[in-house]
């Protein structure tokens, strides 16, 4: 077990060391968009199966090989839904309530500007127009200037699109302006550090996320229910905390890759194929359909959009 730092540098060197020291058949992990990319084209070489937590799409989509567009990654997988269906989801929910223009608001790094990628994408598609776009950078503590752009601009609806710190952050600065559109953040947001960060800020923000927050409201015909309310049992039990959003990455990732070497033993070929060749794995995220052109194999109907409240989550219509 190595610590990325969240430094793409760190996070190769990371890897290589973890591969130096033992005689390991697979990664999972990381987190973060930008260090994921940093290590795909060692693991690639390396020829060995890894399930990333990484929300950005570009750590599947995009070539290896800047001048081959068909160098797509075969040893990566990413077991959080698709960052373009997140987006999709967000701007359905807003087509569906109303809200026609919006700003957006992203962290300039890999993440972020996958974001941006995607909702230049998805919002036409329903009806939903991008009247501004401001960048932070990663480390930034305060984004009233942005904020105050977007603002002018009479938008509906911001949507901010980061992990960390600033999930907190911009909440805060939103409330601080007093700006009463209300506030979308992107589908890493869905997790207990949400309100660690953002305090009473976070009232009211909503987001696309996994089911595992609002198990206890899906109805009991849903297929996922009872293996996720077992899984936040044992967690809760395990860990004495509630797990959020990213930890029903963490799982799914685990629980897949784990069953591949159970079937077929250490061999980082057969890993890989039988990875690939998941389908109908109901986990704690959605159902996976992996295959060979998708190597994420969720899609927007695993995906729920919710509202923090009191501390917690409300699922919404």
């Amino acid at each position: 077990m190595e610590d990325t730092e969240s430094t793409p540098t760190k996070a190769v060197m990371a890897l290589k060391k973890v591969l130096e020291a033992e005689d390991v058949v697979a990664i999972i992990g990381p987190t973060l968009t930008g260090t994921a990319m940093a290590m795909r084209g060692f693991i690639e070489q390396e020829q060995i199966p890894a399930f990333m937590h990484s929300g950005g799409d570009v750590i599947l989509l995009a070539p290896l090989k800047k001048d081959d567009p068909t160098s797509l990654p075969k040893w990566t997988f990413k077991s959080p839904y698709k960052a373009a269906d997140a987006m999709g989801k967000i701007c359905q929910y807003m087509s569906k309530h109303g809200i026609k223009k919006i700003g957006f608001l992203y962290s300039n790094e890999g993440f972020g500007k996958d974001g941006l990628r995607n909702v230049r994408v998805q919002a036409p598609k329903y009806g939903v127009e991008v009247v501004a776009e401001e960048a932070f950078q990663p480390k930034d503590v305060d984004m009233t200037a942005q904020l105050t752009h977007i603002n002018a601009k009479g938008v509906d609806a911001i949507i901010a699109w980061t992990v960390g710190p600033a999930m907190g952050i911009i909440p805060k600065n939103v409330k601080q302006l007093g700006i009463k559109a209300p506030l979308f953040e992107c589908h890493g947001a869905g997790d207990p550090v949400f309100w660690k960060v953002a305090g009473e800020a976070g009232e009211g923000v909503m987001m696309p996320s996994t089911k595992i927050v609002v198990a206890d409201q899906l109805p009991d015909s849903d297929i996922q229910k009872k293996k996720i309310q077992a899984y936040v049992k044992a967690y809760q039990d395990r860990f004495n905390r509630e797990p959020g959003t990213m930890v029903a990455y963490g799982a799914d990732a685990a629980f897949i890759l784990v069953d591949a070497i159970k079937k077929v033993g250490p061999d980082r070929a057969k890993i890989r194929d039988t990875i690939e060749n998941t389908r109908g794995y109901v986990g704690i995220s959605g159902i996976y359909n992996i295959s060979p052109k998708d190597h994420n194999g969720l899609s927007m109907s695993d995906i729920v959009m919710i509202k923090a409240t009191k501390g917690g989550w409300e699922l919404l219509d």
